[in-house]
């Protein structure tokens, strides 16, 4: 269990270093959906509301059952929408970067109770 912790954190570390040298800072925020629409989120994290865009070639979505969820959609010859993997008072932690005066979520990871 401390070795796949430890990877994460590695992966984690990596990842927020390739941001930082692609002149992206990687920032981190963690709380609950607020509403999901189209290629946008909104968490709430404390007393603020933070609106994230979705890049279909940057963001990764983690969410428990997720990979057969995709699998399952791309064999429908459906297309794979934020909405199947994300919903309103989930808890995340999203790493994202800002660009053009929006926040791009990279990574989003859904922790289930």
């Amino acid at each position: 269990m401390v070795r796949k912790l430890t990877g994460a954190a590695l992966v984690l570390l990596v990842s927020a270093l390739g941001y930082a040298g692609e002149g992206k800072e990687a920032k981190e925020l963690t709380g609950t959906v607020k509403s999901v629409s189209g290629s946008e989120f909104t968490v709430k994290s404390g007393d603020k509301d933070w609106t994230f865009t979705v890049d279909s070639k940057e963001t990764t979505v983690v969410a428990k059952g997720g990979a057969h969820k995709f699998d399952q959609l791309k064999a429908d010859g459906k297309p794979a929408v934020l909405s199947e993997f994300l919903s309103a008072n989930e808890t995340v932690s999203v790493m994202y970067y800002e660009k053009d005066g929006k926040m791009i979520a990279k990574k989003v990871h859904v922790k289930k109770p």
